[in-house]
């Protein structure tokens, strides 16, 4: 399979083009990944030149109070209680090595070694293993650019999230370490995929990115955060705690 690549200089153009490009995919027959489904799929490598200032394309299931939620998921930790129940979480994976890598930033600007392998032996033997598997950093003239490579990556219902929060947890790795922008961010997925029973909504995100913009300002997003991030941490707690109860 070709690698589909796309350049963009704003974040939302290339999420935009990568889901143009799946959509006009060829469809594979058969059993594919996990799931008895027919696939559109390709292999992404999408390149953003600065993912500091964004629009937020709202080509995803989900509201901005989900969307908040998610992100609180990636970079505080709320939902790690539920690793017991999926066998990880993307945050619990990679979680030890965040101190680690904000560390060789702050040492070594020039370092080549701040990685979060998300993967592991141990999770990728699960039945669902983890999608993400690295997380790589680096600084150049100041800024931190990030470059993320996942194996298998939803088009239409997660690649939007995805990208988001994982901005934000480059946002905060940069505050950490003293860093004062970011830089460029590069996604490269392995299997780019709709699977059959989402085409019709990757035809409708289309041709919605010709007939109207699709995106929020950054501070939509931040004016949303401020309304639900206290909530979401609660309900994340409630959910914990009755988990812990229903294994006692």
């Amino acid at each position: 399979m070709m690698v589909t690549y796309i350049h963009e200089t704003e974040l939302h153009k290339g999420i935009e083009a990568a889901m143009k490009a799946l959509n006009q995919a060829d469809i594979v027959i058969g059993k594919n990944q996990d799931r008895e489904d027919s696939l559109k799929e390709i292999r992404l490598l999408m390149d953003i030149d600065s993912v500091q200032d964004i629009k937020i394309t709202m080509a995803m299931p989900t509201g901005l109070e989900t969307l908040v939620d998610y992100v609180l998921e990636i970079v505080e930790g709320t939902k790690d209680f539920e690793k017991d129940m999926y066998g990880y979480t993307y945050h619990d994976l990679f979680s030890k090595n965040i101190d680690f890598v904000i560390n060789r930033l702050k040492e070594d600007p020039g370092t080549r070694q701040a990685t979060l392998h998300v993967a592991n032996q141990e999770a990728a033997r699960l039945n669902h293993p983890p999608c993400l598997q690295l997380i790589h950093y680096t600084v150049k003239d100041g800024k931190l650019n990030t470059d993320v490579v996942f194996r298998s990556n939803d088009g239409v219902k997660a690649v939007a999230m995805n990208i988001f929060a994982l901005i934000e947890l480059s946002r905060m790795i940069a505050r950490e370490a003293g860093i004062n922008e970011l830089g460029s961010y590069t996604h490269h997925a392995l299997s780019f995929h709709a699977y059959s029973r989402d085409w019709k909504a990757l035809e409708g995100y289309c041709k919605s990115f010709d007939d109207r913009d699709c995106t929020i300002d950054y501070e939509d997003y931040r004016e949303a955060y401020e309304d639900f991030a206290d909530e979401c941490r609660e309900k994340s707690i409630e959910l914990k705690n009755a988990q812990e109860q229903k294994n006692r």
